[in-house]
């Protein structure tokens, strides 16, 4: 049993992470016997991975149909949008009061690497850094937990941050350029202007969406 739950949190992963990061395209039909060879894992863990998926909204199932990459829902976004700016303003609020000068390092080391992948274009590693940058204060803040919960309400959030990185009028610079002014604001200790720099950055979404739906209204619902 131990075994198959792994196969399946294995397939669920992967085939998440697929659609998060835009291998999949919203709307594609996914078909199920050339993603299981590609991936080695047998039939029952994918199964029990679709189901999974379908049940967060990643994929969805049509009777006589198949089964489809979910669109990305422009609602769900706005609305994890406003869960995350909620949480996030008050922990990086708390964690101004635990921030040691090694965590100030390790927050410019990381908009440091965003740099050099922006200049590479290496948006899967940009992507990751970002989430590291916001994790950081999860963690300082002793919020781990809240990080976690928060990646399940944010995934349709998150399918359309990592789906601004691949579109070319949208601007990554912005992204690190906020950064800095987030870690500026908490080094100095100013928590109101920790609170509205992470506002700020959170609703560059609202821009964006406009952008993206010019670009590819198909993806989108």
């Amino acid at each position: 049993m131990v075994e198959v739950s792994s196969y399946q949190d294995e397939a669920y992963i992967k085939i998440r992470d697929k659609i998060l990061r835009m291998k999949f395209i919203p709307g594609e039909r996914i078909n199920k016997k050339a993603l299981q060879k590609e991936l080695s894992i047998g039939a029952t863990p994918m199964r029990e991975a679709f189901l999974r998926l379908s049940r967060e909204g990643l994929l969805l199932v049509r009777p006589q149909s198949g089964t489809y990459v979910s669109k990305i829902s422009i609602d769900e976004v706005y609305q994890a949008r406003f869960v995350r700016e909620s949480i996030e303003k008050l922990v990086i609020a708390e964690a101004i009061t635990r921030l040691t000068s090694k965590d100030l390092d390790e927050f410019k080391k990381i908009i440091a690497l965003q740099e050099l992948y922006l200049k590479s274009g290496d948006y899967d590693q940009f992507f990751n850094l970002d989430e590291a940058f916001h994790r950081t204060f999860y963690k300082i803040d002793h919020k781990e937990f809240v990080w976690q919960w928060l990646q399940v309400v944010n995934l349709q959030f998150n399918r359309f941050r990592y789906f601004r990185l691949e579109e070319t009028d949208l601007d990554w610079q912005q992204i690190c350029d906020d950064h800095r002014a987030i870690v500026k604001a908490v080094a100095d200790k100013r928590t109101q202007r920790a609170e509205t720099a992470i506002s700020r950055h959170l609703h560059m979404v609202d821009e964006d969406i406009k952008t993206a739906l010019k670009h590819h209204p198909e993806y989108f619902e």
